[in-house]
């Protein structure tokens, strides 16, 4: 079957008497899709298996997986994903037990049902081994993200961002002339969903139809700067989803441009911010 006339679908179903007991001999029975297929599919972590007596729903990437009656198995497909073009992260600032990491813009933070290949938790775990997501970026934005690569670090650092005891500076494109009205600066204290929020602001450059500026966020909402400055009246620039008037061809003008923070692990303190990244 042609990749171009599939459309995208979802599977959850139970190994029964008669069943392949071979995991990619039980997709193809189910599915009708080709091995090479499939194989795609796996590698790309669209597929997940819940074992008898389990609550545990564990993604499997092994095409020759055995498996037992009564196992259960979720299949999400979405043609769009085989063959996909993902942008390639890099580690910046590097630790024994953690990194910094420069995720490009179009990257996930963390995959979802139909797969994982298009996040930078993935990337990462393929050049570390096991690892552990500390914080999240949008995938429409790019810089700096944490990452674990033990469980002893995860939890340091989980507790850090918990605390509300890492500084975040962002780097931000908005529309319009937000010097005139805040010639300095200024601070946001809109709630998001119900909860307190606040940002605060230093502007870097003015130009004739927008600014460039350096937010630092103290709290972290769902798209906190993004909906601050739409409610504010200065959307960011490029952003798809919030503001009127500023679309840009280029993508969200949003960088996490720098973290501060004392390492848990040795007390030290790591002040790093993107060098070798143009906004």
């Amino acid at each position: 079957m042609s990749e171009e006339n599939l459309k995208p679908f979802t599977i959850k179903k139970s190994v029964r008497a008669g069943d392949p007991l071979v995991l990619i001999d039980y997709l193809e029975a189910h599915t009708k899709l080709s091995k090479s297929m499939l194989k795609k599919v796996l590698n790309n972590g669209g597929v997940w298996l819940r074992k008898l007596n389990s609550s545990k729903r564990l993604k499997v990437r092994k095409a020759t997986a055995p498996l037992t009656l009564e196992s259960h198995i979720e299949f999400f497909f979405d043609p769009r994903y085989l063959n996909m073009v993902v942008p390639e992260a890099r580690e910046v600032y590097k630790e024994q037990e953690w990194g910094l990491w420069y995720k490009p813009p179009g990257l996930l933070s963390q995959g979802t049902d139909f797969g994982d290949h298009c996040s930078i938790l993935r990337q990462v775990e393929k050049a570390k081994g096991k690892s552990f997501l500390v914080h999240r970026l949008d995938r429409e934005a790019h810089g700096l993200m944490l990452f674990a690569y033990t469980r002893h670090a995860a939890g340091a650092f989980s507790q850090l961002w918990q605390k509300g005891d890492v500084q975040k500076f962002y780097k931000v494109e908005v529309v319009g002339q937000i010097q005139k009205k805040y010639p300095e600066g200024g601070e946001i204290n809109f709630d998001v969903d119900g909860k307190s929020a606040r940002t605060t602001f230093k502007i870097l450059e003015q130009k004739e139809f927008s600014a460039i500026l350096l937010v630092e966020i103290h709290t972290g909402r769902l798209h906190q700067i993004r909906r601050h400055f739409d409610e504010l009246g200065y959307p960011v620039l490029g952003d798809p989803k919030y503001g009127v008037g500023n679309k840009n061809s280029d993508g969200i003008r949003l960088m996490s441009y720098q973290l501060k923070f004392i390492n848990p692990l040795n007390k030290r303190a790591v002040n790093f911010e993107i060098s070798d990244v143009a906004f």
